[in-house]
């Protein structure tokens, strides 16, 4: 199985192997640098060659867009799903917060971006694992939850793990429980496809 791994907003290759390497014991991980916007994302993602795509934060979004228009399984951590109800969000935190800085920059992109949402790519998505910190203090887990249940109704697989006292990016102690739950969510893609 060949993934590709696409980290988020100020993050880099390095930071996402916590994302990476339980793919890795499926086979090739392809992580490359991808500071760039949604849109520009999506079309450089869709010209990688993969048969899954797992992706955190703006990458997990990204993720779910390309998977929807590539048909291939998606892993997204803390991903938002609707990017103008994120920006909403984000507007009602005082200056000085990470949160605020964030949406500064988010007023800045044109509004097509914003059109690059995975909720309307929902009907797409067929084998999706959401996973999303309780105390995710940038995306909020009802973009994940929303998600899953737009992905279910258009007949879609979704399996949805939220991890008790996690923030918007997991720590060490963390790395653990979402190793075990995408090694086991691979596994049982793979004994389906097998049968």
């Amino acid at each position: 199985m060949r993934s590709l791994v696409i980290h988020g907003k100020g993050s880099s290759p390095e930071k996402v192997e916590w994302l990476a390497k339980p793919l890795r014991s499926f086979g090739e991980v392809i992580v490359p640098d991808f500071e760039i916007e949604v849109k520009e994302g999506v079309e450089k993602a869709l010209q990688y060659n993969f048969d899954c795509i797992a992706g955190h934060s703006r990458g997990g979004t990204i993720a779910l867009i390309v998977g929807a228009l590539k048909g291939s399984c998606v892993i997204a951590v803390s991903a938002p799903s609707d990017r103008r109800k994120q920006k909403e969000y984000l507007s009602k935190f005082p200056q000085g917060t990470i949160q605020h800085k964030i949406y500064e920059d988010l007023i800045k992109l044109p509004d097509y971006e914003f059109d690059y949402s995975p909720l309307k790519y929902a009907d797409k998505l067929k084998d999706v694992l959401l996973i999303h910190g309780e105390n995710d203090e940038i995306v909020s887990k009802e973009h994940s939850i929303v998600m899953c249940e737009e992905i279910k109704k258009y007949g879609g697989n979704c399996e949805l793990h939220i991890i008790p006292n996690m923030k918007h990016t997991p720590l060490g102690q963390q790395y653990s429980t979402i190793w075990n739950i995408i090694e086991n969510w691979i596994r049982k893609r793979l004994q389906n496809s097998s049968q």
